[in-house]
């Protein structure tokens, strides 16, 4: 009696085991859904960089002016800013290596301003970032 108890309960977890990995395998047998993200799809991290220079002393106009350097794309095409003004915050830059420059200038800088200085300097934006120059050099 004993052993025919044994067997029906070891057939039974048999039974069960089997039915258990049955289940699993064709589960294993589903072709998953999830998607990795597209170098298109992964959104770029972007910075704020502000940027600032000296007042020149006679200087009425300046132009500031900042481009990718491996792309010689601009970031701030050349906009310009009267006396009294001696910064500019850029939201949303891509990180990257930048050339920023400032000119100083006697005059509008579209027209016919002359330039009395000016500074350029190489960034690389990973984070936020803050630049001064100093236009009064030519």
């Amino acid at each position: 009696m004993l052993k025919r108890f044994a067997f029906s309960v070891l057939s039974a977890a048999m039974v069960l085991s089997l039915g258990t990995g049955a289940a699993f395998a064709s589960q294993g047998d589903r072709v998953s859904t999830a998607k990795a993200p597209t170098a298109a799809s992964v959104q770029q991290q972007s910075y704020n960089v502000y940027i600032s220079w000296t007042q020149h002393p006679v200087a009425t106009y300046y132009q500031v002016s900042m481009r990718e350097v491996n792309k010689d794309h601009h970031i701030i095409p050349e906009y310009v800013f009267g006396r009294g003004l001696d910064y500019y915050s850029l939201k949303d830059a891509p990180a990257g290596e930048y050339r920023v420059w400032v000119g100083a200038y006697d005059g509008h800088p579209k027209y016919g301003g002359r330039l009395l200085g000016m500074q350029e300097r190489y960034i690389k934006v990973s984070g936020h970032t803050s630049v001064h120059l100093d236009p009064s050099r030519l």
